[in-house]
């Protein structure tokens, strides 16, 4: 019979064999992608991870270097695809998008901003949910939309980058929920929530702990002032979009929910759907925070490509 030493060294030699498989030997000699041209990895833990971070651009120049499908190794050395090949795209995006789905393992820290959304929805949840919000994107709901920014337009040269995301929250606010935030002219805990979240001291920190979140959870769990900021701004996004879809449903009970807002547009088609079409509450709350955390992100994106 083993004695405990001998069980030990057991499971410390078979935890050893496993992560050699797992980071070196599957991504390498056995992945189904081994034989797709692309960088070699410069470690087992991050592969090529540190050349996104520290060069510009290295995607493009692998695909100058490769041609328009190049393999490379993230975290933990877990083989990774750019596609550049238009045609490719279109499949994965538009004729078979339903075959694709967004690796689970990428969508940690999304997931706990923004839950399961449109966004972050898959398969027949994706389905029903823009089946459900198509009615709220009709040409004459968004030709509403747009008269509800003529009364804010003015012209000016100002610096945006310290207004930008609570000019745009306060946008989001009128068009998505008909209210007003005022984060531009008084202080507001959401704007604070999601500066918390997309503007950190240390970026490559935060990028590595959301990286690493997707593999171990409980990394959030650190009593850093990164996590703690973080958890904190994802009760107060929650709690907000909890506060908007109750008192939009109040109005509705009352029968006083006729604005053309997007999340009044949802409550009203939501309404009138079969039981197995519906969209729950906890839903709902997702596509009011999908909203917000969306237009911040695209239009931060846009900005910084300028």
């Amino acid at each position: 019979m083993l004695d405990l030493s001998s069980l030990i060294s057991f499971f410390v030699l078979g935890t050893i064999v496993w992560v050699i498989y797992k980071i070196y030997i599957w991504p390498i000699y056995i992945t189904p992608l081994r034989k797709i041209p692309g960088p070699s990895s410069e470690n087992p833990f991050y592969g090529n991870l540190r050349t996104f971070l520290l060069e510009e651009n290295p995607d493009l120049k692998w695909i100058q270097k490769y041609g328009n499908i190049v393999k490379y190794h993230g975290l933990f050395n877990q083989p990774t695809l750019v596609i550049a090949d238009t045609k490719l795209i279109q499949e994965i995006t538009l004729n078979h998008v339903y075959d694709y789905i967004t690796p689970p393992k990428m969508l940690a820290d999304g997931i706990a901003i923004a839950g399961r959304g449109l966004v972050f929805a898959e398969g027949e949840d994706h389905k029903r949910q823009r089946k459900m919000m198509n009615p709220a994107f009709t040409h004459n709901n968004v030709k509403v939309i747009y008269t509800l920014f003529k009364p804010r337009r003015t012209e000016s040269n100002i610096n945006l980058t310290p207004y930008i995301s609570k000019a745009t929250l306060d946008v989001i606010g009128i068009v998505g929920f008909n209210y007003e935030f005022n984060s531009l002219t008084s202080p507001n805990e959401l704007a604070k929530a999601y500066d918390s979240v997309t503007n950190v001291p240390q970026p490559a920190l935060r990028f590595a702990i959301s990286l690493l979140s997707n593999y171990v959870p409980y990394i959030r769990n650190i009593p850093i002032d990164m996590n703690r900021k973080f958890k904190s701004a994802c009760e107060v996004i929650d709690r907000v979009s909890k506060k908007l879809i109750k008192e939009k449903y109040n109005k509705a009970e009352k029968g006083e929910l006729k604005g053309k807002d997007l999340l009044s547009l949802l409550i009203n088609i939501n309404k009138t759907l079969p039981i197995e079409e519906k969209m729950t509450d906890e839903e709902l709350k997702y596509q009011v925070i999908n909203l917000k955390v969306t237009t911040i992100n695209l239009l931060s994106i846009l900005l910084n490509a300028r």
